[in-house]
């Protein structure tokens, strides 16, 4: 007779935490097969991972503390899917690397979080981005510390700092987003810890912002991140500029961002467009990278990306998807797709890859769970 009465005990337990606690776990797999050419270097073909959407396990909460306010968990890591492994940035290590943070949040002041978490920049950027930086022909196509000179003077070429550099995300960080009902208006502050003095992620410190508008079809936003060389203590700045506008048949989209560390600079111009075709994406990117430095040479150094996307939406968790693109070297630019054959910018190498061009496709499956 006591069994069923703990287990109904139990259960109304349950329930009434349920009601104040919500906890959830979801993710994506996201896998493609891939080919890229790299100009005389030959063609590498490999399985990728997260080329649509990037393949990740979230497990996130919040508990309402009354009042309208509430307090939250957000953790998120990227994993490999094709060979099984978790946590794909630097530190070796690093679990929860797209996000893990704890926050405060109220419906009319807005909310504050700490931890790990996305720079402004990045969001700005990865919105106004057809193929939210993501796969062969996503906006980040020139994120390289060896291709950009700007990058690679502010925070070195070595793999870790490629890996770890602060275009993407930061740790450390102390946030303040707006609240959300301010008529389309949306924005944040993020400042990251010093440390002590102590370098994380090649830089020591780092303050930014995010603003924007969005209604009536449009959306305009505009971010930047500033940074300090680990080494220099040298200002780098990170600045993105974007609009779009939603008619309906299509959704448009302009942006620019900045890369600058002292007479260096890439700057990224981007049009794009999503097209729906019945319950499915034609998506289209035209990228440019334009370099100036101290240099003649190197404002020559210039390069161009094409990009064609196919979603076909099996279900709303479930897609195929076929993309194709093509990376154009200018001067001695030695930019290229992700997953082909290694390049080098030195043109004493066996490598070499100034002024080549280099050209992908990839077809894949994605699945939100």
């Amino acid at each position: 007779m006591k069994t069923p009465f703990l287990t109904t005990l139990l259960a109304g337990a349950c329930a009434a935490a349920t009601a104040q606690t919500g906890v959830s776990l979801g993710g994506t797999l996201d896998l493609s097969l891939r080919q890229v050419h790299n100009g005389r270097l030959g063609s590498l073909r490999s399985e990728a991972s997260g080329a649509n959407s990037t393949s990740k396990l979230v497990i996130r909460g919040s508990e309402d503390l009354g009042g309208g306010l509430k307090a939250g968990f957000y953790l998120d890591g990227s994993m490999l899917a094709d060979v099984g492994s978790a946590g794909t940035s630097a530190p070796a290590g690093q679990f929860w690397d797209r996000r893990s943070t704890v926050s405060l949040s109220d419906a009319r002041l807005g909310e504050l979080r700490l931890g790990r978490d996305w720079v402004p920049t990045h969001l700005v950027w990865s919105g106004f981005d057809p193929f939210v930086t993501l796969g062969i022909a996503g906006a980040n196509s020139f994120r390289s510390l060896t291709g950009s000179r700007a990058l690679g003077q502010a925070f070195g070429t070595a793999p870790e700092s490629q890996a770890a550099n602060p275009l993407m995300r930061v740790s450390n960080a102390l946030e303040y987003f707006l609240p959300a009902d301010l008529g389309g208006v949306f924005g944040s502050v993020t400042l990251t810890a010093g440390e002590g003095g102590a370098t994380a992620n090649g830089f020591t410190r780092g303050e930014g912002f995010r603003l924007g508008w969005s209604g009536a079809g449009w959306t305009v936003a505009a971010a930047q991140f500033t940074t300090r060389n680990a080494s220099a203590n040298r200002r780098f700045q990170d600045q993105v500029l974007g609009l779009a506008y939603n008619a309906g048949w299509a959704r448009l989209d302009l942006a620019q961002r900045r890369w600058i560390f002292g007479p260096d600079r890439t700057v990224n111009t981007q049009l794009g467009a999503i097209i729906p075709v019945g319950l499915h994406d034609l998506k289209l990117t035209y990228l440019h990278a334009n370099q100036s430095g101290a240099t003649a040479a190197l404002n020559a150094n210039d390069a161009t990306l094409l990009g064609v996307g196919y979603i076909y939406n099996l279900s709303k968790r479930t897609a195929l998807y076929l993309h194709v693109a093509r990376l154009s070297n200018q001067g001695a630019a030695a930019f290229a797709i992700a997953g082909g054959p290694a390049v080098s910018t030195l043109s004493s190498a066996p490598n070499y890859f100034g002024g080549q061009r280099s050209t992908a496709s990839e077809l894949g499956l994605r699945h939100d769970f």
